[in-house]
């Protein structure tokens, strides 16, 4: 498969400063739905203020039992404004507050962006992130990392994006896997469809767009301010993908996967949130930026006027009101800003 800057044909996107590219980069029927900005005047405490202008982009924060603060920060510096997820040893997420079904097997943070399922989830969608990984907050690359998806109710991925290493149940000797030291995006039968070497304050950005009539996956792909190039597709998903009908989720989030224990028996090793070890966190946290989807032209028009003219993928920056561009340099500090709870999460279904 080619690789970003290859022989395909490049488009632009937000990453390289320039939010002009919305799936396909060829017809102008892709635009941009909902948009994750992230603004300087943010801060880490607007996290726990569900009035902020940062709350109302989110549904819900996937955490541990301390203030949302705690695990996400609004990171400014240099360059563009981040949100950094981040796990510890108490990032134990317990679905519908019942201990007996504490993920003890997973430590995670999921940020739930506040998408419209009935738009995001039908039609020709194309999912945007950057992501960038930090020398200061390492992964343990013996260990899987989930960074992306788009989850079902049923707990299928419709895609991922995943780092570190395969989970393996006879792995008890947590050697890493062959792919470990990559990130990767995946199909709904874990079939990896692009892999990158993982570099730790690189911005590697991504789009990925779903068909979700012919039930096809495109990936584009890029590093630094480098225009997304296809890289991948678009290629055939399982047919479970298609049955999404609205519903699912787009978290961008860190969930470290365990490694297997050998007193557990075989058989249930593979209840990977519940079971397996987890050494202690030192710290581990994953930077988020250009976050956003698009949609196709038969969905855009049941936009109103109004709304296209403010979220239109195609506007040039200086043309688009509010637009706040930061190129994709690492910021050089972070908040530890603490205050109140997000609302209450009530889907449990799967990794959620």
């Amino acid at each position: 498969m080619p690789a970003p800057g290859g022989n395909t044909t490049e488009t632009p996107t937000a990453a390289s400063g320039n939010p002009n590219w919305q799936g396909n980069g060829a017809d102008g029927s892709y635009y941009r739905v909902f948009d994750f900005k992230l603004t300087p005047d943010m801060t880490t405490a607007d996290l726990d203020n569900p009035s902020s202008a940062l709350s109302k982009l989110i549904t819900y924060i996937v955490k541990g039992a301390a203030s949302a603060s705690q695990y996400v920060s609004v990171v400014n510096g240099g360059g563009a404004t981040e949100l950094q997820i981040q796990i510890r040893d108490d990032s134990i997420f317990v679905p519908g507050g019942d201990a007996a079904n504490a993920q003890k097997g997973f430590r995670r943070t999921d940020v739930l962006p506040a998408i419209d399922k009935s738009r995001a989830l039908t039609g020709v969608t194309t999912f945007h992130q950057t992501i960038r990984l930090d020398s200061s907050a390492p992964l343990v690359l013996t260990h899987g990392y989930l960074l992306a998806s788009i989850e079902l109710p049923s707990g299928d991925h419709v895609w991922d994006i995943m780092a570190g290493s395969d989970f393996d149940s006879e792995n008890t000797a947590g050697n890493p896997t062959s792919n470990s030291q990559t990130i990767r995006v995946r199909d709904l039968g874990g079939n990896t469809l692009y892999s990158v070497s993982l570099s730790y304050g690189q911005a590697y950005n991504f789009g990925i767009t779903v068909d979700w009539s012919a039930n096809t996956l495109t990936v584009y792909a890029s590093s630094g301010n480098g225009a997304l190039s296809q890289v991948a597709g678009p290629t055939p998903n399982d047919p479970k993908a298609a049955s999404a009908n609205g519903q699912g989720e787009y978290p961008i989030q860190l969930i470290k996967f365990p490694l297997p224990d050998p007193n557990d028996p075989v058989a249930q090793r593979g209840d990977v949130p519940h079971k397996g070890i987890q050494e202690s966190i030192t710290q581990e946290h994953v930077s988020f930026s250009n976050v956003f989807y698009c949609d196709s032209l038969p969905n855009y028009k049941r936009l109103s006027s109004l709304i296209v003219a403010a979220k239109k993928c195609r506007l040039p920056i200086d043309s688009q009101p509010g637009y706040v561009y930061s190129p994709i340099t690492p910021p050089t500090h972070s908040s530890t800003d603490s205050t109140i709870l997000p609302a209450p999460y009530t889907s449990s279904k799967g990794l959620l």
